[in-house]
């Protein structure tokens, strides 16, 4: 759920506006009694780029990563998702192929809604529309912040903030306060990530690990100390 934020006068911390209405049940349980379960291996593909938009997905446990093929033919990522992300929803409204390939980080189980039974849905209970509006919504505003990104944060936030969003997405946090991204995490990812080059990406890991943000374990990368990277990523 997208979270509303104030600012706390007293403590200058952020304060949490109260959370908006769910969308009532009788809704929430058409939609997931039009829905088909979809289950995924580790590295299993849901859905290649140029795929024809036949629905959505919404993924209901496991992580997702979203990646294209680039002109050299290395993988670039986009982007890691995790439980509650909805995926392929632009291709409902647009009627567009795929942009993306999907495919499977751990183990996962989604459900499938197809274009015709989306769209009956919703228009029988119109509160549908409304939610997939706030989705699109929420995408357009991440959208915005990585524009203002590449334009007014260094390489080295850039960096910090792909990192940030693995940890969001595939992060196992530690009793000690540090963070483990138990994948295979390429300088090509972070780079692809971050909209930086590859080289630029290298130098600015490097500069992290030198100050002890992140730490290496075996072939993993991990966030030693977060508070310090969530910093470095804001805008």
């Amino acid at each position: 759920m997208l979270r509303h934020e104030t600012r706390n006068v007293n403590s200058g911390r952020p304060a949490r506006r109260p959370a908006p209405p769910l969308m009532p049940w009788t809704v929430r349980r058409a939609l997931l009694e039009a829905a088909m379960p979809v289950d995924l291996k580790v590295r299993q593909v849901l859905l290649h780029a140029g795929d024809p938009g036949d629905g959505c997905y919404f993924l209901r446990d496991g992580v997702v990563k979203a990646a294209v093929i680039a002109k050299d033919g290395q993988e670039r990522l986009l982007a890691v998702l995790g439980p509650g992300a909805l995926i392929g929803e632009l291709s409902l409204f647009d009627d567009q192929p795929r942009s993306a390939t999907i495919s499977a980080l751990k183990p996962c189980h989604l459900l499938h809604m197809s274009k015709g039974a989306f769209f009956r849905l919703a228009d029988a209970n119109p509160m549908v529309y409304r939610e997939a509006l706030k989705i699109l919504t929420r995408r357009l505003r991440q959208t915005n912040d990585s524009v203002v990104a590449q334009g007014t944060v260094t390489v080295a936030g850039r960096v910090a903030r792909a990192f940030a969003s693995l940890a969001q997405g595939l992060g196992e946090a530690r009793a000690n306060g540090t963070v483990l991204l138990p994948n295979k995490i390429t300088q090509n990812d972070i780079a692809g990530m971050a909209g930086v080059a590859r080289e630029n990406a290298s130098r600015a890991i490097n500069d992290l690990l030198r100050d002890g943000i992140l730490a290496r374990e075996g072939s993993f990368y991990l966030i030693a100390r977060p508070d310090e990277l969530a910093d470095m990523a804001e805008i």
